[in-house]
């Protein structure tokens, strides 16, 4: 894929995506020491843990309310900056995660909007209500990745990557 990408497509700088199995990146390493390729970025889960079963940047998140999950982001996290610096690529992107609420709009409001009712007082009121919620919540998503990130970029640090932000897919 690697060849194809640089010889057929013509990139010069290739980004690892959060898709790569370790299974596949055992010929990344072996183009990049022969100087066949050169990584711009990866992107976070690079290679992707074992245990996840397809393609996900949002597999474990730094705004979970689990301890637990919360720490496999890092320990994930970490690896793909460790892989990044033995592939000398400086970043490393990531999500940080949304409230569970962030994704979830109420049935009713998205109804109302689907029948053109977006500007009823109905709607409106809902919308309120939702948006009310999602900043009451926020504050303690935001300081669970505040948390993370701090840890996350004091290693990135130590290993010479710079990390970069990007928005999750919405659905």
């Amino acid at each position: 894929m690697l060849r194809e990408i640089k010889a057929e497509l013509g990139f010069d700088l290739i980004e690892l995506g959060h898709g790569i199995r370790t299974i596949a990146n055992a010929g990344n390493p072996k183009m990049f020491d022969a100087g066949e390729v050169r990584f711009s970025s990866l992107h976070n889960f690079c290679p992707l843990p074992v245990e996840v079963m397809a393609a996900s940047p949002d597999c474990y998140k730094f705004s979970a309310a689990s301890s637990e999950e919360r720490e496999r982001a890092i320990k994930q996290t970490f690896q793909t900056i460790d892989f990044a610096a033995r592939l000398s690529a400086p970043f490393v992107v990531l999500h940080l995660g949304a409230g569970e609420h962030a994704r979830q709009s109420p049935i009713q409001l998205i109804e109302l909007a689907k029948t053109g009712k977006y500007l009823s007082r109905k709607y409106v009121r809902l919308k309120i209500r939702a948006v009310q919620k999602r900043e009451r919540l926020a504050p303690a998503y935001l300081q669970r990745v505040k948390d993370c990130l701090r840890r996350i970029i004091d290693y990135a640090a130590s290993k010479n990557v710079r990390i970069g932000f990007e928005e999750p897919t919405r659905l």
